[in-house]
């Protein structure tokens, strides 16, 4: 099957389109899609339209912390929203179609253009206009499990001269797709069946959103404030009747509530001189709670964690010359996390590393970044920056911890006409630490209760990459993207001995290599007599080696995909004010290895069908069916101890069956 999807992303390209007349919009570094090039799709909002980009992939950004790091791969107006909590996806949703004038594709390092450390960035252009702008849009899932779950979306956009005000609201419940129902098997060291049980899980969850935004004039200059509230309960229940060990059952609750205000201001200061601030205040607070009832066992685990992230961002923009931009500023973070963890069994309780602490953390950035043309056909973006942080633990784990890292980049991009285009980039990139990593966590009927670990360091690396892209026809394009990373420190699974017992904890592990493929093709099919049809496909193939800290085995980076790859066909029938298409997700395969077991989990491939319909240009209705039943296995092998010195004890194998899914969606727009 590997091999099949490979074909398709490789060779689905026929010969004679590497010979054929490139785009005529095409440029040597920015090809433009104006609202016509779109208008056969019948699409409905600026996310659609995005999507349907030749030769791009959507980013949506970093769930990371800081302002820099969380950048997705689209500007608005040039511009990146100053927001973390209202996704990029989401504010694309909330953008109407009719209000997009055009979308830059822009490849390399662009004079003027603030890349965001991307290679390549969609820049969409709104319309200039006055008025207001509503949608009103409500949808229901239904699923073969019998589960029918609700949403519903209301926005509202109102243009003055030179004021911008929105609101939208937005409502959803759904059902975890990895707790679906099926068989349960616990097998012994040579396959043997030790126990089974007819699993029963249900994930419900739901998502209660409201934003507001405001755009206006201030000192000479613009300013945009953006407010988002957001609420996302979930729940889990995880019950089985085995026939040897009996009833078991599980039940996870988690409330996390965030609230997020940004501020993003810019102005002129002098010609070729402009100021760019931003500020932001984010504010979180989650609840968890598991319970893991067993005939002889009772356990229970409690964590409540409170969170708050405050940026400010200044960046000066030098744009006196045609072809050289130079952009420097800096960046100030203050993060804080407090958590108090619970956890017992049959009623006495058991101490678990970091489980109460405080984690703070200042964090500072300076940069310099110039993005350089100097012939037609070739353009540089060099920069450098230099991150420092001191993070502080005050609890159960008393440190406090400095770390300063310099970041330098060099992209370079030839585009020796406007088929073709090469870039090359090296830059040294830094991670940054997962403060959930810093508190315990659990699974209770799984793999256990896992530790917090406060002195962690960044993972890093050096990253060396090649990319090619090759336009062909109208909109038909071709890239490959070659990526080789040398590792330090990475972060991985270690066992931590403690007096209460041996516990599983996120840990640096050393060094290591990983080497990235990624293919990616957009093909016009109207040379292949199908009106309106385009197939799209990409593919990302990864390896990678590090040393098990348990075993001195080399062994893949845990949780990583070896292979991610999906195939979308789609053709647009203006005549009937339809689109139709399938899209495929190739099943993935992730696995962790901890020091007393190893865990996989494993996904199969889904074929979704979908169809939308038109009516008018302010009605929309989609339709998307599952066409297949979705599998999520977990296998655990679990050893008597760690995994160099204990045998395999049994193998616990687990099928969650879900769906198949139906999804209708009715969407008006006003205005």
């Amino acid at each position: 099957m590997r091999w099949i999807w490979a074909a398709l992303l490789m060779g689905a390209v026929a010969p004679t389109a590497w010979t054929a007349e490139p785009p005529a919009a095409a440029s040597s570094s920015v090809i433009s899609y104006p609202a016509a090039f779109f208008a056969p799709m019948g699409l409905s909002t600026a996310y659609d339209m995005v999507q349907r980009v030749p030769g791009f992939t959507f980013d949506d950004g970093a769930t990371v912390r800081g302002f820099a790091g969380a950048a997705g791969n689209v500007l608005i107006d040039g511009q990146r929203p100053a927001s973390k909590t209202d996704d990029l996806a989401s504010l694309l949703t909330r953008l109407p179609a009719g209000q997009v004038e055009r979308i830059d594709l822009i490849r390399g390092a662009q004079p003027g253009i603030d890349m965001q450390g991307k290679a390549v960035v969609a820049n969409v252009i709104r319309r200039a206009g006055q008025g207001f702008t509503g949608v009103a849009a409500v949808g229901q899932y239904t699923t073969g499990d019998g589960y029918t779950d609700p949403q519903a979306r209301l926005e509202g956009t109102w243009r003055g001269d030179d004021r911008v005000a929105q609101a939208s609201l937005f409502y959803l419940k759904g059902h975890d797709n990895t707790q679906g129902s099926g068989p349960h098997v616990i097998l012994g060291p040579d396959g043997q069946v030790l126990d089974a049980s007819a699993m029963h899980n249900t994930g419900p969850s739901w998502v209660y959103r409201g934003t507001a935004a405001y755009e206006a004039p201030l000192f000479g200059g613009r300013v945009r404030a953006n407010l988002a509230l957001e609420d996302q309960p979930f729940e889990a229940e995880n019950r089985d009747d085995f026939r040897v060990a009996g009833p078991q059952d599980q039940h996870v609750r988690q409330d996390p509530a965030d609230g997020e205000l940004g501020l993003h201001y810019d102005r002129d200061l002098a010609p070729g001189l402009a100021l760019e601030l931003v500020g932001l205040q984010h504010l979180n607070r989650t609840r968890f709670d598991s319970t893991f009832d067993t005939t002889t066992d009772d356990q229970r685990f409690s964590l409540l964690d409170r969170s708050g992230e405050s940026i400010a961002r200044a960046v000066l923009h030098g744009r006196r010359w045609a072809s050289l931009t130079i952009d420097a500023g800096g960046e100030f973070a203050y993060n804080w996390l407090t958590t108090r963890t619970a956890f017992s069994d049959n009623g006495v309780p058991i101490q678990i590393p970091a489980a109460n602490v405080r984690v703070t953390e200042q964090r500072g950035e300076g940069f310099v970044t110039a993005a350089w043309r100097p012939l037609a056909a070739l353009s540089v973006e060099a920069g450098a920056r230099v991150e420092a942080s001191t993070i502080a633990s005050t609890g159960d784990v008393a440190l406090t911890r400095t770390l300063v890292f310099p970041k330098p980049r060099l992209l370079v991009t030839w585009s020796p006409d406007a088929r073709d285009q090469f870039r090359v980039r090296i830059e040294r990139e830094v991670g940054q630490l997962d403060f959930n990593s810093f508190v315990a966590a659990a699974s209770l009927n799984g793999n256990g209760v896992a530790a917090g670990n406060p002195n962690l360091v960044p993972q890093q690396d050096w990253a060396f990459e090649a990319a090619y892209d090759r336009h062909f026809w109208t909109d038909g394009v071709a890239s490959l993207t070659v990526r080789r990373l040398v590792l330090t420190d990475v972060i991985d699974r270690v066992p931590v001995f403690a007096p209460s017992g041996v516990f599983d904890e996120p840990g640096n592990i050393g060094g290591g290599r990983e080497t990235d493929l990624v293919a990616s093709f957009t093909l016009p099919l109207d040379r292949f007599g199908i009106s309106g049809g385009t197939l799209r496909g990409l593919g990302t193939w990864r390896v990678s080696e590090v040393v098990d800290p348990t075993t001195g085995v080399e062994r893949r980076i845990s949780g990583q995909h070896p292979l991610d790859a999906e195939l979308h066909v789609s053709q647009d029938l203006p005549r009937w004010k339809l689109s139709w298409g399938v899209d495929v997700g190739y099943g993935y395969l992730e696995r962790f290895y901890r020091f007393d077991e190893i865990d996989s989990n494993r996904t199969n491939t889904v074929a979704t069908l979908f169809v939308d319909y038109k009516p008018s240009a302010d009605l929309d209705l989609r339709v998307t069916l599952d066409t297949n039943r979705g599998l999520y296995q977990i296998e655990r092998q679990v050893y008597g101890g760690p995994r160099n010195l204990a045998p395999l004890q049994f193998i616990d194998v687990q099928d969650r069956r879900f769906g198949p899914v139906l999804f209708t969606r009715l969407r008006k727009t006003f205005g």
